[in-house]
Formats: C-alpha cells, sequence, structure tokens
C-alpha cells in the first residue's frame, strides 16, 4: 500500500476524532509513526469543500442512538381473581377510541358466593355494633347513676367506690370493640362493593384513543397469569397515535453539545429514506446505570469510564416512523442553519497562538503553505466553526502540524486523488 493511500486513511481517522471532540494532534502522529515508522511523514494540503464533505459523512460516528416510543401507553392487565377472558372485541393495529370495548371477562364461578358471604360477615358485624351501642348506653346509665348517690352521701363506702371504677373500666373495653368492628365493617363493605364491581362490570373499555400494539395470546388461549412457568405482561397495550417520543442517552463529554429546546435531526438505522425534525424536551439530572443490554456500538457510548445522561425527544410529525423503529439523532447546531455555501473546518485546523487566528492554507500554484488569518464563530456543539472571511469552498489547508512552516511545500489532495482509489 503506498504512502498517499495510508495517509488518506490517518486523514479519515483523524476526521472522526475531530468530530467526536478529540485533540486528534497526538493521534494522529501516533497512526502516522505507525505507517511510516519514526521518518517524517508527508503532509497534505486538503480542499476545504471536501474537507467539509468528510466531516457531512463522518456525522454518524457524533450522532445519538435513540428508539422511537409512543408519547402515552395504555396496558390493559387481567385480574385474575375476577376471572378469564370470556371474549376479546379488538385485534392488533385496530384503532380504538376511548371507552372502546376491549374485552368481557368470563367471571369466576365462586364470585358471587364470595360476594353473599361477605355480606353475611356484613350483617354479623352490624348486630354486634348494635350490641356494643346499647352495652355503651347501659353501662353510661349506670355510672351515671352512681356518681349521683356519692354526691347525696356524707360517707362513701369503699364498696360503692370499686363499683363505680369497674363500671368505668367496662365502658372503656366497649368504646374500644365500638371502634374496632366499626372499622371491621368498613373494610368489609368495601370488598363488597369491589366484588359488585366486577360481577356488574365484566367488559373493559379502553381509557383514552390510539392503537392496538399488541395482544397477549398466551392469555387468550387460557394460560395461568402470574404463577409459577405461568405468563406475565399485560393482556393488551394500546399506544396513542399523537406524537411520539425518542429516548436516547449522551455521554457526559458531549453533555454541553445539547439543550432542552434543541431541534434534532432523525435517520433510521436500518436505511429508510428520509428524516424527521424533533426537539429535545428532556435532559435528565441523574447518569443513567450500565445497562450492557441496552449498549449501542456508538462512539457516544463506548468509553465505559464514563457516565451517560438520558435525553428525551418530542416527534410530532412522524409519517414512515414506527413505534419500535431504531433511529439515529444528530443534534442540529448553529450549522445546520447556515446557508449552503458557508464555510465550516474544525476547530482543530484554527491556530491561536498570535492576535488573530489563522489557518495554514496552500497555494495550488506552487503547493506552498501560508498563513491566511480568518474570521470564526465557534458553533454550538464547540468542534466547528464557521469562516465568514478568509477562506472559501475552493481554497486548500493543511492540519496546523508543528512541522509546518511557511512556504513548506505540500501535495495537495482533490477530487482526482480520491478518484485513483474508487
Amino acid at each position: 500500500m503506498s504512502k498517499k493511500k495510508i495517509w488518506l486513511w490517518v486523514s479519515i481517522g483523524v476526521v472522526i476524532l475531530l468530530l467526536s471532540g478529540g485533540t486528534g494532534l497526538f493521534l494522529l502522529q501516533h497512526s502516522a509513526n505507525a505507517a511510516f515508522g519514526n521518518e517524517e511523514f508527508e503532509l497534505y494540503g486538503e480542499k476545504v469543500e471536501l474537507l467539509m464533505e468528510m466531516n457531512e459523512d463522518m456525522s454518524l460516528y457524533a450522532a445519538f442512538s435513540g428508539k422511537v416510543e409512543a408519547e402515552k401507553m395504555e396496558k390493559v392487565f387481567l385480574d385474575p381473581e375476577k376471572g378469564t377472558v370470556k371474549q376479546i372485541f379488538v385485534s392488533e393495529g385496530e384503532e380504538v377510541k376511548e371507552g372502546t370495548k376491549l374485552f368481557e371477562y368470563e367471571l369466576a364461578e365462586d364470585l358471587t358466593y364470595e360476594k353473599d358471604q361477605k355480606q353475611v360477615e356484613l350483617e354479623m358485624a352490624y348486630v354486634e355494633i348494635n350490641r356494643l351501642k346499647k352495652q355503651k348506653e347501659r353501662l353510661e346509665k349506670s355510672i351515671k347513676e352512681a356518681s349521683s348517690n356519692v354526691k347525696n352521701m356524707t360517707e362513701l363506702e369503699g364498696e360503692e367506690v370499686e363499683d363505680k371504677e369497674s363500671l368505668q373500666s367496662e365502658l372503656e373495653q366497649v368504646n374500644f370493640d365500638l371502634k374496632v368492628n366499626n372499622l371491621q365493617a368498613g373494610q368489609i363493605q368495601k370488598e363488597i362493593n369491589a366484588m359488585k364491581k366486577k360481577v356488574e362490570s365484566p367488559v373493559v373499555v379502553s381509557k383514552g384513543s390510539g392503537v392496538v400494539q399488541s395482544v397477549n395470546q398466551d392469555l387468550m388461549d387460557g394460560a395461568p397469569y402470574g404463577q409459577e412457568g405461568g405468563t406475565t405482561g399485560p393482556l393488551l397495550t394500546i399506544v396513542s397515535t399523537g406524537a411520539y417520543l425518542i429516548k436516547s442517552e449522551v455521554n457526559e463529554l458531549l453533555l454541553d453539545t445539547i439543550a432542552v429546546d434543541d431541534e434534532v435531526r432523525i435517520t433510521t438505522k436500518k436505511g429508510t429514506d428520509g428524516e424527521w425534525i424533533g426537539r429535545i424536551i428532556e435532559i435528565g439530572k441523574l447518569p443513567v446505570g450500565n445497562d450492557e443490554e441496552n449498549m449501542d456500538e456508538y462512539y457516544e457510548e463506548g468509553n465505559p469510564q464514563t457516565s451517560k445522561y438520558p435525553f428525551t425527544v418530542l416527534l410530532e410529525e412522524h409519517e414512515g416512523l414506527e413505534i419500535g423503529f431504531h433511529v439515529n439523532l444528530e443534534a442540529i447546531g448553529a450549522e445546520g442553519e447556515k446557508a449552503g455555501n458557508a464555510v465550516v473546518i474544525p476547530i482543530e485546523y484554527i491556530v491561536q497562538e498570535e492576535e488573530e487566528p489563522y489557518v495554514w492554507a496552500v497555494d495550488p500554484e506552487t503547493s506552498e503553505v501560508h498563513k491566511q488569518v480568518v474570521d470564526m464563530t465557534v458553533l454550538d456543539d464547540g468542534f466547528l466553526v464557521e469562516i465568514p472571511k478568509g477562506l472559501t469552498l475552493e481554497d486548500y489547508v493543511v492540519y496546523p502540524d508543528p512541522s509546518v512552516k511557511e512556504g513548506k511545500k505540500v501535495e495537495i489532495i482533490d477530487d482526482d486523488t480520491f478518484e485513483e482509489f474508487e
């Protein structure tokens, strides 16, 4: 493999590093030395237009990944105490509205018997409450009479004092028993009301509008629910037909590159044509745990030594996207709002050691390097700069390696150079 071809691959690797926020210089030298040994490697002048195209081609490495979810989701669970499924009225993919019948229970045979049994328990509780109330009235009357007798006596016998104290103690116990029985009666009444509702309402309806995403066929076939070896999860899952949400994560090193209300560009991982624009509505304040099953092999998630923070994107227009799709999300910074002929290059190409920032430009006629002062604006992501003055798409620049000097000659990379390797 020629040195020119090796250098092209090294350059591509550097661009990836620049987009991901690395300094690039150390790895550039490391990669080049690995390819050429310790000899001084050759520098190349890159056309600004091609450099910008390479930035766009490598943008996937700085993208985030996520999964499309419904903004609202209703999960309908089966109540095994109420019975089994007698009939289901909807199927997967069917649209439903609030109040739409979903399914009907085949009520358990012992449900009515249990309700009647609870009714008997309630009646017995009320009988006991009435008995305690009457006993309370008698005791209060006896205590009142005993107190009246004491006032009329000049001398109080010890036996009569003991009788009054005994009546007072008995009254306290009756009051306690009365409270306990009232609580028990109230609890039994709640249980009866719940049973009545189950018996009288065997049909379950939807609480909102949406589309039936899934039906648990195992439960439909009578599989035991929640038992050992049985099935779990909802009987029906209904997702809203409104806005979609995309849940993603951002590496702590890139956390400052996004903010609430920022727009993001969304594309599918499976290659579906089209793109969508969403808006960040929430960024988590606490890092997520390292769940290996949820870790995608993308740059921003590839460093296990850094934390990741969750963020959520709202997607109101989503024609062509389906719930469950895995997608790429690319933050639309200031560079996404510039005109098509604006010059945007990695910030590492800018030298800021003098009063005015400059780049090492290359004269295409002589292949000689010279300083070119530029005006620049650092874009929102902090990795790219816009050059409104000092560079055009047709100019050539060279990476500011320490070996670059005024007048140094370099080989130029242009469209023809890339065509040699196609």
